[in-house]
């Protein structure tokens, strides 16, 4: 069977590939042989594969489930996963992290009902259920550092309320532990992020899941949940600080957040923390409009935006958060594929990264960034 060389702008799933495909500092993205599908053409578009060649027939090109060629390469299927599979699809490929999804999404689904029952029913009595539901998924990881992989590896479960509220929660009691709270505050912070965006619950589905740009009164709608929020649970037997939070999450220490303006002393320090990790979840997850972004251009973000934040708090949770991928493989923006190996104090989205022939200091190097872990 012949073959052809195509431009990866002008691929289309069930072609096969007759070649593998490597990244320019010769890192693996597909093995020969492989059936391309949208994703896989995505992968080749995002590391910037200019073309592979393609077997051809007669017709056009071979579309897989037609007869293979008895000279084609035999791939193997193990092999291609773990040559060509990123940080995350390793995470994935795991078995401790398909424990941790499946207890995951149970207690999510729990978790629904629970928080439902808050709204209909008027009863807390639900509160120590949910709080058994977050034990159960810390149980089934190793640190707060750990987590942070586990949960980015969720990203492909979407659920833009329910998930995102039991992730801030998780954020929540990691941030909680290193500032050593003791457990019954670290009780009720959780508390805070499972409930702070209950105000979303009375906002249509509609709005809330909308892939494209809202309406100014579309806008509006959302922009109301945290006052909705604390009108519902205003009137339960509920600890003061989980009321607050639920209003003042989306207040910035400059006075430039909502519903209130409020500004660095009037904001509870737990608001503070659920407001960086609703921020921190939000942008690594996957979205109806965007993809999740690096946690290090998230990181880049917090940086840009300090003065939105508790400097301490911020300052804490990047460090510690991006001390989880020393040593990490990652992309740089120039193509080529290196190793985290120091973090710069001042610079905490800008490491030091060690490629085959270049070393990077990204706190002197603007012109370079990291681009994705792999």
């Amino acid at each position: 069977m012949d073959t052809k060389k195509v431009l990866t702008a002008n691929l289309k799933p069930g072609m096969v590939s007759s070649e593998a495909a490597y990244t320019f500092s010769n890192h693996l993205v597909i093995q020969s042989n492989t059936t391309l599908t949208p994703d896989i053409i995505d992968k080749l578009k995002y590391y910037a594969v200019k073309s592979i060649k393609i077997y051809i027939t007669e017709d056009g090109p071979y579309i897989d489930g037609q007869d293979i060629p008895d000279n084609a390469p035999e791939t193997n299927d193990t092999e291609e996963d773990a040559a060509g599979s990123t940080y995350f699809e390793r995470i994935q490929q795991s078995d401790e992290y398909k424990e941790f999804k499946e207890i995951f999404t149970a207690s999510v689904e729990k978790f629904k009902r629970e928080i439902n029952d808050i709204i209909l029913k008027n009863t807390t009595d639900v509160i120590s259920d949910m709080l058994q539901e977050v034990n159960a998924i810390l149980s089934k990881t190793r640190n707060p550092l750990h987590l942070l992989d586990m949960m980015q590896c969720l990203r492909g479960y979407d659920d833009m309320t329910y998930m995102h509220s039991m992730n801030v929660a998780l954020i929540c009691h990691m941030i909680g532990s290193w500032i050593d709270l003791p457990p019954s505050d670290i009780d009720i912070l959780v508390t805070c992020g499972l409930l702070h965006d209950i105000g979303k619950l009375k906002i249509p589905v509609r709005i809330i899941a909308k892939p494209g740009k809202l309406t100014d009164e579309e806008f509006e709608r959302v922009r109301s949940h945290p006052q909705l929020g604390y009108e519902i649970l205003d009137s339960k037997e509920l600890d003061e600080r989980i009321k607050l939070t639920a209003l003042q999450h989306h207040e910035r220490i400059n006075g430039t957040g909502y519903p209130n303006h409020l500004t660095a002393p009037e904001i509870h320090q737990f608001s503070s923390i659920v407001a960086i990790a609703d921020v921190y979840d939000a942008m690594t997850s996957n979205r109806a409009y965007r993809k999740g972004i690096c946690p290090f251009t998230v990181i880049s973000t917090f940086e840009k935006e300090q003065e939105l934040y508790d400097p301490g708090l911020l300052y804490l949770f990047m460090k510690r958060t991006i001390e989880a991928y020393i040593n990490t493989e990652v992309l740089l923006s120039n193509g080529e594929q290196g190793k985290v190996v120091m973090l710069n104090q001042n610079h905490l989205s800008r490491p030091v990264v060690v490629t085959e022939n270049n070393t990077y200091d990204l706190s002197r190097d603007f012109s370079i960034n990291i681009t994705a872990l792999i």
